[in-house]
């Protein structure tokens, strides 16, 4: 959207320089990343978790960058680079001898700590076991209502999309007819 404004001639808002807040210097940040690094700089807002993606990404429509230059280096970012930082970050965070160790500490706080370990405790085994029941297939239940309610709520919303699509499609090529008719007319 912000290269379609920048090509039809619309002003995007500029960045105030005298915008000193928190919001207004990472905006500059993102800004001067992308206009000055380039693919570098793409990559490096997707390669971590940030919410400023969604910025770099309206600045590059902004400043004209190329697509494949945009879709390389976020393809790049996000799925190998954040994939492999959230996996390691996954297989660290639920290694059994950390949580032990985690568990340990919430009995050392005082009053509350033994009461709270063995809830904590009974729980992650309780998980465990459901986790290699589902994965051994000898899970027979099928899931929850909610759960099927809520797949075909996707289910219909991904269908309503692809309908609305093909009407959008549908529509614009009727206007084309339309105006190609009307010229041939005059």
């Amino acid at each position: 959207m912000a290269r379609a404004a920048r090509l039809s001639g619309g002003g995007v808002a500029e960045l105030a320089a005298s915008d000193d807040s928190r919001t207004g210097r990472a905006k500059q940040m993102v800004q001067n990343l992308v206009q000055k690094v380039g693919f570098a700089g793409i990559l490096a807002c997707a390669s971590v978790p940030n919410p400023l993606f969604d910025l770099a990404g309206l600045t590059c429509g902004h400043f004209l960058v190329p697509f494949w230059t945009f879709f390389g280096a976020t393809l790049l970012g996000k799925a190998v680079i954040k994939m492999h930082i959230q996996k390691m970050f996954v297989i660290i965070a639920f290694n059994e001898t950390l949580v032990g160790q985690v568990l340990s500490w919430v009995e050392r706080i005082p009053y509350i700590g033994p009461k709270l370990e063995a809830p904590l405790l009974e729980f992650l085994r309780n998980q465990k076991a459901r986790l290699h029941k589902s994965s051994a297939g000898t899970d027979t239940q099928g899931g929850s209502v909610l759960s099927m309610l809520l797949e075909k709520f996707v289910l219909c919303m991904v269908v309503y999309f692809v309908l609305s699509i093909v009407n959008a499609l549908a529509q614009n090529y009727s206007k084309r007819v339309g105006k190609k008719k009307g010229k041939k007319r005059e």
